[in-house]
């Protein structure tokens, strides 16, 4: 889980915070983000985040501060907003319910550091309290397709949440959805889940059963725990598809490591023969690979960068099915040549397209790959495998053919289960797919698909997990 929002720097924390963030990480919390809200604590917020490995920050002046902010203020934030662990703009925006600023004075400093956001390519936290239809007016007409976030502790009706979704904005929730006189089930229902970021506006809004105690991350969980019961799906779904959420608006990288166990794998290894020792040049292979064919599925991940003329967009398109087969040579023991078709539809755009009456045919990508999957321990009934080779995309966008190249990477292994027919593999790997050229297509800003941006060079790459089955039939000679 990811706590993308918390005021761990404020006085309620001042105390116990190693306290708070070690219960954080036993409850399964891996990273934290937050906010700026003073302009005179935006450098110690800084500091903080430095010191701790799972903290990171934002850089914004809250609209309760806008009064008497300027230029000096403004130079923090976007100086500040170089480092490594500001990971966002914010927490900005308008609050109408209180009256520290007047309604001018918040619209100018959120719309400056708006501007910081796109010139950082940083997404924005946005704090909105009664300020529905000028928070929208000035996202609608600032979102020039550089322009992403969430908007935090999400409390508004159905209707503003479609806008916010159409502009291409997340939204998360917090404790107050618990609560017995909040009502926000409909907007949660409706909410769409690729788009939910958790928080818990520590010490703020802290949910059920802990209410009228102060909050604090650890009892996000709380918070997924709601959304899993009113969406009907598991806490498990929530957690999983929220978290990716997160690293994928924040830029938050979890390093996946595969770890090969190869000794305790080979030691597994039994023979038959103790009285002599076995030649090298006379074992056989008990798992040999010649010639095998089989099906395969997977989830295809496709990032978009457009390069536009007010910078680039990001775009991540995530969960789209793909199936083809795999044809597979075993060249020697601890070398096997793959050729892998796969095929994927990409309908987000269209889909996206149909709410505004506009015709856009869905992406989609005819993929070929070659490669060669070098076996570290081709002897064992588990066969771990890096993999390197050519990739060929024939891809459909907007109505143009593209033919592109790109580099594959990857890892993987095999399940070798022998039979009186043949081999059978189970196989499972993560491919990389880097494209060596770029293509010159369209740019649909979100929210405004009728309005296309031509002639834009696009970077792209595939991140492709599948698993298959492929049948090695005995061949005599």
């Amino acid at each position: 889980m990811i706590d993308t929002h918390a005021h761990l720097n404020f006085e309620a924390f001042k105390d116990d915070i190693d306290e708070v963030i070690q219960r954080a990480k036993s409850g399964g919390v891996e990273y934290i983000i937050v906010p700026g809200v003073e302009p005179e604590n935006l450098n110690s917020l800084l500091e903080f985040a430095k010191s701790r490995e799972e903290i990171y920050c934002g850089m914004g002046i809250h609209p309760h501060n806008a009064k008497g902010a300027g230029i000096k203020e403004l130079k923090i934030v976007e100086k500040n907003s170089e480092e490594k662990k500001v990971v966002a703009i914010g927490e900005i925006g308008l609050d109408y319910y209180y009256d520290f600023a007047e309604p001018d004075e918040q619209k100018k400093i959120f719309r400056e550091q708006i501007k910081i956001a796109k010139k950082k390519n940083l997404p924005v936290i946005v704090h909105n309290r009664q300020a529905d239809e000028d928070i929208y007016n000035i996202l609608n007409e600032e979102q020039d397709g550089n322009l992403n976030g969430v908007l935090h502790c999400f409390s508004s009706n159905v209707d503003f949440l479609d806008k916010a979704v159409n502009l291409g904005f997340n939204v998360s929730f917090t404790g107050n959805i618990t609560f017995k006189k909040v009502n926000l089930d409909e907007v949660l229902i409706k909410a769409p889940i690729e788009r939910i970021l958790l928080e818990t506006d520590s010490p703020f809004m802290t949910p059920v059963p802990f209410r009228g105690k102060r909050n604090e991350p650890s009892y996000v969980k709380y918070v997924a725990e709601k959304i899993a019961e009113l969406k009907n799906i598991s806490i498990d779904e929530v957690i999983s598809m929220t978290t990716a959420n997160a690293k994928k608006l924040f830029g938050l990288i979890t390093i996946l490591l595969f770890l090969f166990i190869i000794s305790g794998i080979l030691n597994a290894q039994t023979t038959e023969n103790t009285d002599e020792e076995v030649n090298s040049e006379e074992y056989v292979n008990p798992y040999h690979k010649f010639i095998g064919l089989g099906p395969m599925l997977g989830s295809n991940t496709i990032v978009e960068t457009y390069s536009l003329s007010s910078g680039k967009q990001n775009e991540s398109h995530e969960g789209l099915f793909i199936y083809g087969g795999s044809l597979y040579y075993g060249l020697l023991d601890y070398c096997i040549l793959e050729a892998t078709y796969l095929y994927s539809v990409n309908k987000k755009i269209s889909e996206e397209a149909k709410v505004h009456n506009v015709s856009v045919d869905p992406n989609t990508y005819n993929i070929l790959e070659l490669s060669s999957n070098w076996i570290i321990n081709p002897y064992s009934r588990v066969n771990f495998y890096g993999i390197g080779g050519y990739t060929a995309i024939s891809s459909s966008l907007n109505k143009q053919k593209f033919n592109s190249s790109y580099l594959n990477l990857g890892l993987g292994f095999y399940f070798n289960l022998d039979t009186k027919y043949g081999l059978l593999n189970f196989v499972a790997e993560w491919k990389l797919n880097f494209l060596l050229n770029n293509i010159l297509t369209s740019w649909y800003p979100p929210g405004k698909p009728e309005s296309p941006i031509k002639n834009v060079d696009l970077t792209n790459f595939f991140s492709i997990p599948r698993f298959g089955i492929v049948f090695y039939p005995k061949i005599s000679f």
